[in-house]
């Protein structure tokens, strides 16, 4: 009677048991993904990007006329001031009557400008960048040709075959390691160790920079320039004490650069350009389809 009664129980367990771990992250990714594609297409999403001018020495005239030194969209001021670099550093003037704002608030005077600071007129704003060792303004438009043309983003089916079960293999002291972006300048990344998986009975071993608690794959794979981009991005969630880490590949995403000329993306670490495919994640952006 003990037994009959386990069973009964066991079997209800399991008529009335929530979704499986699988299908939940099914779920859950095709949420991400969701997610990701409004974030993308949002007023502060990489689509408004409009814009990079690097400035040089010296003055820097900044407006939507043709002739300035860094080109607004339409709809900023003609005339909205001028940009002075001095080494490292940059002030802006505002052109008399060009109504920008400071962080919210109007500029009437010489400021110097700081990272977080952004330079406001209508739909249209401009703040620092830096590329490397150059100094630039980068511009953003919530009307930009770009988002309004947008076509979606398209993704490889979800497979559980596509998340895997890494190790992570650290180095005995983080590396300093500096790569390359798309426009050739170079950026400095923190590199503590590498993650060690199977892809088709191949070993593959990645290098992961550090993202704050994560860990962040900058790659590519066999799919890329037919199926995908050229640059992949992963993130994955710290080591466990045992080393164990989880590369969910149905997550691996295209970066902004993939869509917009005017957005800088580091490209893949040699070790991380692999041979073997990875048909998993995000696919190559297709602005006719």
């Amino acid at each position: 009677m003990r037994i009959r009664s386990a069973f009964v129980v066991l079997l209800f367990s399991v008529l009335t048991a929530p979704a499986t771990t699988a299908s939940r992250s099914a779920a859950e990714t095709e949420s991400w993904r969701a997610q990701r594609e409004r974030d993308l297409k949002s007023d502060t999403g990489w689509l408004t990007v409009a814009g990079l001018a690097f400035l040089k020495p010296g003055s820097n005239t900044v407006g939507a006329d043709r002739d300035s030194d860094v080109v607004l969209p339409p709809g900023a001021p003609r005339h909205a001031g001028e940009l002075t670099r001095e080494a490292r550093a940059v002030w802006f003037t505002p052109a008399s009557g060009s109504g920008i704002l400071l962080n919210g608030a109007p500029v009437e005077a010489r400021i110097q400008l700081q990272a977080r600071d952004r330079l406001v007129s209508g739909g249209v704003s401009f703040h620092l960048h830096e590329s490397g060792e150059r100094v630039g303004i980068r511009i953003r438009d919530v009307n930009s040709p770009l988002r309004r043309t947008f076509k979606g983003l398209r993704w490889f089916p979800v497979r559980d075959a596509w998340t895997i079960e890494a190790q992570f293999v650290p180095y005995d002291q983080p590396r300093q390691t500096t790569v390359a972006n798309v426009l050739g300048d170079f950026e400095r990344l923190t590199i503590p160790g590498e993650v060690v998986f199977q892809v088709q009975g191949q070993e593959v071993r990645m290098q992961a920079a550090q993202s704050g608690k994560r860990l962040w794959l900058i790659f590519s794979d066999g799919t890329a320039g037919r199926e995908t981009y050229r640059i992949r991005f992963l993130y994955a969630d710290a080591p466990s004490p045992e080393g164990r880490v989880t590369l969910d590949f149905n997550r691996a995403y295209n970066p902004p650069c993939a869509y917009n000329p005017f957005t800088t993306c580091p490209v893949p670490p040699p070790q991380n350009r692999l041979k073997v495919g990875i048909p998993a994640g995000e696919r190559k952006y297709d602005s006719a389809h």
